[in-house]
């Protein structure tokens, strides 16, 4: 059997008023970009000169609406402070097997949350199009990058940030 690993993230955005409510929810898988994949190799074989690399601790928010390409490294236009990693949790998957008659591969699939809080990433005349998760809280690599339906963020609504990586 030949097994292809391929990577793959799904972002779910919500938006919830202040009672709690979630007034708005949108869905979009992400691309994994090649600093991302080289960051997981790093990771995983670690490196024999430089700085080691780190694991990925914080995700940003920006305006742009430029597709995402492979070589990207940073958000278009980022819309800063990037908020810090809240949660993670890890699950086992069932894959199916391409052209495996119904049999099915585990996988492993990390879900990360991250939340800007109702003063955070405000700015009512440009909206939010895209999101991406980050090695650090300035700089540092980036993993992925999605490009979303746009949406406006103001104090009315905090904003929660839901990612699932399947490896």
């Amino acid at each position: 059997m030949l097994e292809m690993n391929e990577m793959r993230g799904r972002l779910t955005l919500q938006l919830t008023d202040r009672g709690g409510g979630v007034v708005y929810e949108q869905t979009e898988n992400n691309l994994i970009v090649r600093s991302g994949r080289q960051l997981v190799a790093q990771l995983f074989g670690g490196v024999t000169q430089g700085t080691p690399p780190a694991k990925v601790t914080h995700m940003g928010i920006g305006a742009s609406a430029t597709k995402a390409t492979d070589a990207d490294t940073k958000l278009g236009t980022e819309r800063l402070p990037r908020k810090a990693i809240s949660e993670i949790t890890y699950a086992d998957v069932d894959d199916p097997v391409p052209g495996g008659g119904g049999a099915t591969i585990k996988r492993v699939k990390a879900s990360l949350k991250a939340v800007f809080d109702f003063t955070e990433g405000n700015d009512p005349g440009t909206p939010l199009r895209e999101a991406g998760i980050f090695t650090a809280d300035t700089n540092g690599v980036m993993y992925n990058r999605v490009v979303f339906d746009p949406i406006t963020k103001t104090n009315a609504f905090q904003l929660t940030l839901l990612w699932d990586i399947v490896f």
